[in-house]
């Protein structure tokens, strides 16, 4: 059999030694993505606390695995997201031989700083003029605990008015930091936007604008993600008596969350809006349980997540798995995507 794979990798082991330790955990992921080790292989690894020990062992662990995953390696050291991580990698002897590329390369963010970066739970239960939103407190323990996992320094922010929310938002944008930006946002909804407990509203647009590039230079090239749970509108999707999120609140066993949100993704890069539902229509929540939507995005997150599944991937999951509940009413949530790359978040060990 053909070694030569294997055989570049043993003549320039050294070399990728030292060109790998910086981006220690980034390879890693790559590589348990790519499937060229197990996951208990990945877990064993990721234990070995010094970087170069960690890059000397995983090139063991695939030279041992024999020639074929060595060329799946080789493949995928020449990809973009590799490459302008680890430039040294560009034009090395290491690439002399022809690669054959089997499929479209897809860049991937950098996630490798810990915390990631800055969750903010923005929790609105209790109104002064609406109903307060039980189950909500579901939603946002089981984000604390999923965003935690993924290695983030989680903010809670509860019970906020329209002007405490935009201020709050603003701060943070002066500050945050970090590889990646999450914000979840709990409250009734109208047509204009989110709802403060005071029953003013926030536009989507005025959550969104404090991260883009121009007021928020440090996340400038960085996945910021936003996941909404809020109804988009007055019309159930299949009949159902329910309690809207909105100034119209009634009483029901289903509690939905209100009104059309008028949202456009921007000419900024690096956004993706994850929305419960779609245009005009209810957002279901449970009073014990918490949403369909919050609770699905985090139980896909926990099992995709580790076998290092891409957001939008976890997303299309989060989309079947909603559109599937319910027998009277129905509910589609709908994400809206600005981003250059692909997005991987690795749980982190403790």
């Amino acid at each position: 059999m053909d070694k030569k794979s294997l055989q570049r990798i043993v003549k320039h082991k050294v070399f990728l030694i030292e060109t790998l330790s910086a981006e220690a955990e980034f390879i890693l992921q790559n590589v348990q993505q790519e499937n060229l080790i197990t996951r208990r292989e990945y877990m064993n690894l990721t234990d070995i606390h010094e970087r170069q020990k960690r890059v000397i062992n995983l090139l063991d662990k695939l030279m041992g695995k024999g020639e074929e995953t060595c060329r799946k390696f080789i493949d995928l050291l020449r990809q973009d997201s590799i490459l302008e991580n680890c430039p040294t990698l560009k034009d090395h002897a290491i690439f002399d031989a022809p690669v054959q590329v089997t499929s479209i390369q897809v860049s991937q963010y950098k996630i490798s700083q810990i915390p990631r970066g800055i969750c903010v739970i923005i929790n609105n239960v209790n109104f002064t003029t609406m109903n307060g939103r039980s189950g909500s407190d579901e939603d946002q323990k089981y984000l604390d605990k999923v965003f935690r996992w993924l290695g983030f320094k989680v903010v809670v922010h509860r019970n906020k008015t329209a002007d405490e929310m935009k201020n709050l938002l603003t701060d943070l944008g002066k500050t945050v930091d970090g590889d990646c930006f999450v914000c979840c946002v709990l409250s009734h909804g109208k047509k204009e936007g989110v709802c403060g407990t005071d029953g003013g509203v926030v536009s989507v647009d005025e959550i969104r604008e404090p991260f883009n590039g121009i007021y928020c230079r440090s996340l400038a090239g960085k996945p910021k993600l936003f996941f909404i749970q809020a109804c988009r509108g007055g019309q159930n999707q299949h009949g159902v008596k329910v309690q809207a999120d909105a100034p119209e609140d009634g009483e029901s066993e289903m509690d939905v969350d209100g009104d059309d949100f008028d949202i456009t993704i921007p000419a900024d890069t690096d956004f993706l809006i994850a929305r419960s539902t779609t245009d005009g229509h209810y957002s279901y929540r449970k009073s014990e349980e918490g949403s369909w939507f919050i609770q699905s995005l985090c139980r896909n997150l926990e099992n995709h997540c580790p076998l290092g599944t891409d957001i939008q991937t976890i997303l299309l999951c989060v989309n079947n798995d909603v559109s599937s509940q319910g027998i009277k009413c129905k509910q589609m949530p709908v994400h809206e995507v600005a981003m250059r790359k692909k997005l991987i978040l690795q749980p982190v060990n403790h």
